[in-house]
């Protein structure tokens, strides 16, 4: 590996690491996005589609949290598939990347279920993963762009 490619690497790793310490202030500790342990015991939806359709139909009600929920999930997992494979190998780095973000979401609901923080829903997997799709597009495109100029 070049020089430049290690220093990639070395600031990806910080970018990283700190995003996902943002990433688990908001989802575990922010009271703005209704976290905190709850007395109440919080549901949970293991049939794929089935929130993110309720969103959808009834868009013309919720108007923009439907865009803050269904959104807000792809894109706080987008940084994942971008920062994944620069701090990664190469090799196999789209599978591991996504297989990896996959079970970060899926271990980050189990979390909130078992701590009564937030629900666990089936979508939110489907829809962080969906975002670390979209996020190991955007590492593509900005390695194809930024990288093949040396």
């Amino acid at each position: 590996m070049n020089k430049l490619g290690t220093k990639f690497r070395f600031i990806g790793m910080i970018f990283f690491i700190i995003y996902l310490l943002v990433l688990c202030y908001f989802l575990f500790f922010a009271e703005a996005f209704g976290r905190g342990i709850s007395l109440e015991a919080h549901g949970y939806n293991t049939t794929p589609f089935v929130e993110i359709r309720r969103y959808i139909d009834n868009f013309d009600k919720l108007g923009m949290i439907t865009v803050i929920n269904l959104g807000g999930n792809v894109l706080a997992f987008m940084p994942f598939g971008f920062f994944r494979p620069i701090i990664g190998r190469r090799k196999n780095a789209f599978f591991r990347t996504l297989i990896q973000g996959c079970l970060f979401s899926l271990m980050v609901e189990v979390i909130q279920l078992l701590t009564n923080v937030g629900s666990f829903d089936v979508d939110d997997i489907i829809l962080n993963t969906l975002g670390v799709f979209l996020g190991y597009i955007i590492f593509i495109l900005f390695k194809f762009i930024i990288w093949r100029r040396e």
